[in-house]
């Protein structure tokens, strides 16, 4: 009878850890990139997909790396005849949408290099959601210019 009583105890336990690793993430992110630039450059973009995989909307309410000074999310846009990136507050997230950061769109601005960046390597970033949750992933630097 006490084999039964802990193992029922270990197999409720297990379930709500299990229930509790599955709802904790309601983000996903995938194809994180920065092209690489020239060693004096400065500022470097960064692409990605974000998946919100939540019944509610999210917002990113704040990105940072450890790399720059910095973190931006700027969009492309048509303006008075000229194309202009103009910074944004935030980023809402659909509920069970996404969001694709790409050259020419949505993108993340990393501004004020403070070491040198080269393809192969990584660049931590963490995105801050108002939903609580933060991830910190890296974007894979590359030479190729129409990266997938």
């Amino acid at each position: 009878m006490l084999l039964i009583k802990l193992f029922t105890r270990v197999f409720f336990v297990l379930a709500l850890c299990i229930g509790t690793a599955n709802a904790d993430s309601a983000i996903k992110i995938e194809n994180a990139w920065s092209p690489e630039a020239p060693p004096v450059a400065k500022v470097l973009a960064g692409y990605m997909t974000i998946h919100n995989l939540s019944d509610k909307d999210i917002k990113i309410n704040n990105v940072k790396s450890s790399l720059f000074e910095r973190v931006e999310i700027h969009i492309t846009e048509m303006k008075n005849g000229m194309m202009k990136m103009v910074r944004q507050d935030n980023l809402n997230i659909k509920a069970k949408g996404h969001i694709l950061l790409k050259p020419g769109g949505l993108h993340m601005m990393l501004i004020g290099k403070l070491k040198p960046v080269k393809a192969g390597s990584t660049i931590p970033l963490t995105l801050s959601f108002d939903n609580g949750e933060t991830k910190t992933i890296n974007l894979k630097v590359t030479t190729v210019p129409n990266h997938k």
